[in-house]
């Protein structure tokens, strides 16, 4: 790393942080019910969404979720003891009991078409960026135009964006997956044959040091299975503020 570094502003608590996080991922109706996610090719909400922090539980519904439903729902997670430590990541993962438990009524009204989840990190006060990113713009973007066409074509919506340049083509890419009032979240991808040499960090890291200097909060989050993006995330320093799941 070298010495370059951006300051953030005062963090926001963990779950408040997971409220905006809810916010951005999702588009909602009049009555806050989850109507698509929160990008230009939005696909479906899920039915229902719960993230879990040390500061309390954000849950978020789909729309056509009956209320006898909503009401089962928030009696499981309430009863749910709260995490003790803000240090104490691994007690920020939802229970299985509890997984289980929401699973069983969710199923009761119709089957489970798919699930999900995975740990949510925020970025460190100070982001420390390695070099060797550039920043994706109107006038450069030709540079990903071969391994990103989706961003060629609409640069408008995925920014900011950076890239690592290698033989001539943008082997690793952080962009904007979704933008809210608020916060950004993290989009990353790594050509498979230049992965393993510390790409990701740096397209992460500036990608995280411009959206903090826009006055918005970067987050980066993963699923569980993808142990590759959480070691990036423990490389970064980035703190896990909190985990989610989701059931379509």
């Amino acid at each position: 790393m070298d010495h370059l570094a951006h300051q953030q502003q005062t963090p926001m608590d963990n779950r408040t942080l997971m409220d905006v996080r809810a916010d951005t991922l999702f588009t909602y109706d009049a009555w806050g019910r989850m109507v698509g996610s929160n990008e230009p090719d939005s696909r479906p909400a899920p039915r229902l969404f719960v993230g879990r922090t040390a500061g309390g539980c954000v849950v978020r519904f789909g729309q056509g979720v009956p209320d006898d439903v909503m009401h089962e729902v928030m009696a499981i997670v309430e009863r749910e003891p709260a995490v003790g430590s803000l240090g104490a990541a691994d007690g920020l993962v939802i229970p299985a009991s509890m997984r289980a438990a929401l699973r069983e009524v969710l199923a009761r009204d119709r089957p489970i078409e798919e699930e999900g989840g995975g740990p949510a990190y925020r970025f460190p006060e100070t982001i420390v960026q390695p070099g060797g990113a550039v920043e994706v713009t109107d006038e450069n973007v030709e540079l990903v135009r071969e391994t990103h066409p989706w961003l060629f074509r609409d640069m408008a919506t995925w920014g900011p964006c950076f890239v690592v340049l290698r033989d001539g083509v943008a082997a690793s890419i952080c962009h904007a997956s979704r933008i809210g009032a608020r916060a950004l979240e993290a989009g990353v991808f790594t050509l498979p044959e230049y992965r393993g040499r510390g790409y990701a960090l740096a397209v992460t890291a500036a990608w995280g040091a411009a959206v903090s200097e826009s006055g918005r909060v970067p987050i980066y989050s993963t699923a569980w299975e993808n142990l590759a993006s959480q070691g990036v995330a423990r490389r970064l320093g980035l703190t896990m503020f909190g985990a989610d799941a989701g059931w379509m």
